[in-house]
């Protein structure tokens, strides 16, 4: 008879009469095996370093498209926050703060031991055409990870090299096993989206400006709603459109569509004493929550990888097939889709604006002029689509010699080839002439110079990564050795073909034939290598102290002769406190462990900013520029941007400690770390004086500093025969700092922000990302200043500080019940503080849409503690008295769309927020129902993503996840009228023959 039970050894025993079993703890997780930098497998206790490892079914029990979603709020230190709820958008992953103010933040990407690259399809206008269309680790298929390890410190990554500076995402996918049944696996099911977070809108005020009632607009500053019939619109035909004036309240929401999303993931695999075999194939077509499918999303994958041994050598091989094809509806501001949603009124349907066959519907009479018009039609009639096709994997070969020794090689290959195509009608010839919005408006007409334009741009990556190293392990009384020498060689070759034109001869066919005009081409490409030679030894002795050294030296070709090659070494040491404790002591404390680690990683610069790069030649003329080739005569000149002969690489050198305990059995566990990471020689280029034929130059100056804790609490509170309890909590807080910035750029430097706008900054002695925005001027009591005339806030002449990106702290809280095969897990990510710009609040503000613009019902009202500034004739401040002076209703619109007291910084708001991240509900079936089918396991789940959020009472506007501006440090600035996020659920089914 077999004796079982949770977190204990189970135990063969024979039946005898009054029989007694005590069975022994299970503490093999506290010594599970992790796979670290160049795919080397190490005891998790002899870990110097804190490495976060999550097995594949924790990645996909709530069915994410991709490999990173599933994760965000669940690993002390590491942020992941998806940027947009669109189908296929990317995922922001940052490790211990923002370290790299030119350079990328975002993690490595290792698959069985092969960089991939990460490269975000994205965007570089979110202001006026924002999209995304996700990175490159989306194309592993979630159902095809074994495990993955996530490597924090400068010492944990130093053997992938400068590449690995912000960190390493390691993914280790599933290899052919033996075991009962064929080795089928599929993973089927259905997911549905919803909207999940507009902003609230205010209902009784209706469309109009100034408090007056119009026929045209696209603002919500009319009178209060009293239900009497309105003309609106334009007239078409002698006639004009009627409709009650009341509120439409859920006429943004209604526009939005039910998202359907099908998968469908199938694996075959085996193995036998020599050789294994792992196949797979999987497919996601996902229909977004948008109207018609543009925003829609297909993904097929294949996957075949396999090993054979044969005596002392073993083969092994992975090829991987990844095909995308997205659809994204532009944000930003103009004429794209969301941006026209938000400026119309409360009272007009927008899903009665869906017939295009309505004349009043067209462009050419939609209902307001003013910059905006039909979402529908932009749907419909807007191109923006990306597809591609990529290949990577890898060849090894691994062969024991002198029994203490392997030699290993290894070539990984990862190639994209990828086309974007963009497509705006001709809306001039289309609309202009004969129509209201056209002729009728002149200059002023949205349609005034949009003659159309069509862009395809073929893009191609690929990368090439070899590996040699020869590895040792032996025993040695109680000593363990273990050593590796190794060479690495990596060539990256990117280059893109863009051809445009304009002026399409029909209107809505976008096709590069499709124009009188001469077409534009973009070209460009780039190859860079990195070559790196580094190793590493440990040395335990009775698998109770260890210490690893580790050092690698590497050569890059994007920096000049001089600084090409740089060094960086590590150590690492842990010390196993509990192997000295006693056994009676052992029952409470199941293991401890402390632990220290120092590192130095480099992070190489990016292409031609060591040389002058030369571009084709123009010249400034008096109203515009003459451009070659010119008279049949090709010229070309030298960028504005000067090289550095002298630049060397961003080094970000580490120090942690940390401390790991297990108690009564592993019921109860924690790990705790505390870090202190300077990254050092940041790249910038620094403005010049133009009269020296240059605007700027690359160079080394500036210093980040993060400094930070990550602590994960485990527990199970109830564990029986049948039914578990268990608990997660994990904890992070970053402090972030400029510690230095070049002297040439006053000690500030801008990340990203608006012409003479709100933007974000880089100052010394403050937290990277700090905004300076228009507030108001104040008294010396902090009193608003208004003019005395209008009643209006005046601006200060200088933008104040108000807030920077970064989250106070951030937590994750998970929670798994078991009872027999039915599990209930549910997940909180949880960030606090920071502040981002958001344009959705701005638009509504401006039209009047938003709940705040409705404060004191939009009557007459003095600016509460505000006083008027009494100047001489010089301007000097003589006094400041009481304001008597009311804003006038007819000017309730400005006071609100200039930001009220706060002016422009009023469009910042608090990034705080309480997810509810995913509810997964799933039941095994019992063996007993499928022994007698072909079925070795069968698991049906229902789950759901996002499905809650909550926000500080001051944004009633958006999901602080959300950017237009990418997944990297720009990311943070915020959104420009971004797409609203989304909530998911679905069911799958599981099956293993």
């Amino acid at each position: 008879m077999q004796i079982s039970y949770i977190g204990m050894h189970s135990q063969e025993v024979a039946i005898k009469p009054n029989l007694k079993i005590t069975l022994k703890p299970d503490a093999q997780t506290l010594d599970e095996v992790v796979v670290t930098a160049m795919g080397i497998k190490r005891s998790e206790k002899a870990l110097g370093y804190a490495a976060t490892s999550i097995g594949g079914d924790k990645i996909t029990e709530s069915r994410t498209s991709d490999v990173m979603s599933s994760l965000a709020g669940k690993i002390a230190g590491v942020q992941v926050s998806s940027t947009s709820s669109d189908p296929g958008a990317s995922n922001s992953v940052v490790i211990r703060g923002v370290s790299s103010l030119s350079g990328s933040n975002q993690p490595l990407y290792v698959v069985d031991g092969v960089p991939l690259n990460n490269s975000t399809v994205y965007s570089t206008d979110g202001l006026n055409s924002g999209y995304d269309f996700g990175n490159g680790a989306n194309a592993v298929n979630p159902d095809d990870v074994e495990n993955m390890t996530i490597l924090k410190g400068a010492a944990a990554t130093a053997l992938y090299g400068s590449r690995a500076a912000n960190g390493v995402v390691m993914i280790t996918t599933k290899s052919g096993k033996r075991g009962k049944g064929i080795g089928i696996e599929y993973n089927g099911g259905v997911q549905w989206s919803t909207v999940s977070r507009l902003p609230e809108f205010q209902n009784e005020f209706g469309m109009g400006w100034n408090g007056n009632h119009t026929e045209l607009e696209n603002g919500s500053w009319g009178p209060r709603f009293d239900g009497s019939m309105q003309l609106w619109g334009n007239v078409y035909n002698n006639s004009q459109k009627l409709k009650p004036y009341k509120a439409m309240p859920d006429n943004i929401k209604d526009f939005f569509d039910t998202g359907v999303r099908y998968s469908n993931s199938l694996s075959f695999n085996g193995a036998t004493d020599k050789s294994d075999y792992f196949v797979s194939f999987s497919q996601i077509s996902d229909d977004g929550m948008l109207p018609t499918d543009a925003d829609s999303y297909d993904k097929y994958t294949f996957s075949a990888r396999g090993s054979h041994k044969t005596g002392n050598l073993t083969f092994s091989s992975a090829l991987n097939y990844a095909y995308q094809k997205n659809k994204f509806a532009t944000t930003g501001q103009g004429l794209s889709m969301l941006n026209s949603l938000y400026q119309s009124p409360r009272d007009v349907s927008i899903i009665g604006l869906e017939d295009q066959s309505d004349p009043f519907n067209t462009p050419g009479y939609y209902y307001t002029p003013y910059g905006v018009t039909n979402p529908y039609y932009i749907l419909n009639n807007y191109m923006n689509e990306y597809e591609a096709e990529r290949f990577y994997g890898k060849f090894q070969l691994d062969y024991d010699f002198l029994k203490y020794f392997k030699f290993t090689y290894r070539m990984g290959l990862d190639t994209t080839t990828g086309q974007r195509d963009t497509g705006i009608p001709n809306l001039y010839d289309l609309f202009y002439e004969g129509t209201a919005n056209g002729v009728g408006q002149g200059s002023s007409s949205p349609f005034n110079g949009k003659t159309g334009e069509y862009t395809e741009r073929i893009s191609r990556r690929r990368e090439i990564n070899q590996d040699i190293m020869v590895s040792f392990a032996m025993p040695v009384s109680d000593f363990n050795l273990n050593a590796l020498v190794g060479f690495n060689g990596n060539e990256r070759r990117e280059s893109y073909q863009e051809t445009s034109v304009n002026d399409l001869t029909i209107p809505t066919w976008f096709n590069l034939k499709n124009s009188a005009s001469t077409p534009t081409v973009n070209q460009y490409s780039e190859l860079r290598r990195l070559m790196g030679v580094f190793g590493q030894f440990e040395g335990s002795w009775k698998n109770m102290l260890y210490l690893t050294v580790t050092a690698r030296n590497d050569w890059s070709s994007t920096l000049p002769k001089a600084n090409r090659s740089f060094f960086y070494p590590g150590i690492t040491g842990s010390f196993i406190v509990s192997e000295l404790l006693s056994p009676e002591l052992k029952e409470i404390i199941s293991f401890a462990k402390v632990r220290a680690s120092w590192g130095k990683t480099g992070n190489d610069a990016d292409v031609y900013m060591v040389n002058p790069v030369y571009g084709k030649a123009s010249s400034r003329i008096p109203f515009g520029y003459l451009t070659f080739p010119l008279g049949g005569v090709n010229a070309y000149s030298a960028g504005n941007i000067l090289g550095s002969s002298t630049l060397s690489p961003e080094m970000t050198s580490e120090a942690e400690v940390g401390l790991n305990m297990a108690f009564f059995g592993n019921r109860l566990s924690f790990d705790a770390s505390y870090y202190n990471r300077n990254t050092d020689k940041q790249i910038f280029s620094l403005s010049m004086d133009p009269s020296s034929g240059y605007t700027a130059q690359n160079m080394n100056l500036g210093k980040i500093r993060n400094r930070g804790i990550e602590l994960l609490v485990t527990g199970t509170p109830i564990r029986t025969k049948d039914f578990s309890w268990e608990l997660t909590w994990n904890f992070t807080k970053n402090w972030s700092k400029v510690m230095s910035l070049p002297a040439e750029l006053g000690g500030i430097s801008a990340i990203y922000g608006l012409n003479g706008g709100t933007s974000m900054y880089a100052i010394t002695g403050m937290p990277v990302g700090v905004f300076k925005a228009e507030v108001a001027e104040r008294d010396p009591q902090g009193n608003v200043v208004v003019n005395s005339e209008t009643g209006l806030p005046v601006a200060d002449s200088n933008f104040a500080i108000s807030g920077d990106m970064n989250n106070r702290y951030q937590m994750g809280i998970s929670t798994t019940l078991k009872y027999k095969g039915v599990s209930l897990a549910v997940d909180f990510d949880i960030r606090q503080g920071g502040v981002m710009y958001s344009r959705t609040k701005d638009i509504n503000y401006f039209t009047g849409n938003a709940i705040q613009t409705t404060y004191n019902d939009r009557n007459a009202f003095i600016v509460p503690n505000s006083v008027n500034k009494i100047v001489d004739a010089n301007n000097n401040v003589l006094k400041y008295v009481e304001n008597t002076t009311p804003i006038s209703s007819s000017n309730v619109y400005k006071y609100w769309g200039d930001g009220g007291t706060e002016m422009g910084s009023a469009f910042l708001v608090d990034k705080s927020y309480v997810k509810l991240r995913s509810i997964v509900l799933g039941w095994d079936l019992p063996k007993s129902w499928i022994s007698k089918t072909p079925f070795s396991a069968v698991k049906v789940s229902a789950y759901g993503n996002n499905l809650f959020i909550w926000t500080p009472s001051s944004n009633t506007f958006i999901d602080p996840e959300t950017t237009s501006f990418g997944n990297d440090l720009e990311g943070n600035f915020g959104e420009y009228t971004s797409n609203p996020s989304s909530r998911r659920f679905g069911f799958n089914l599981m099956v293993k023959f």
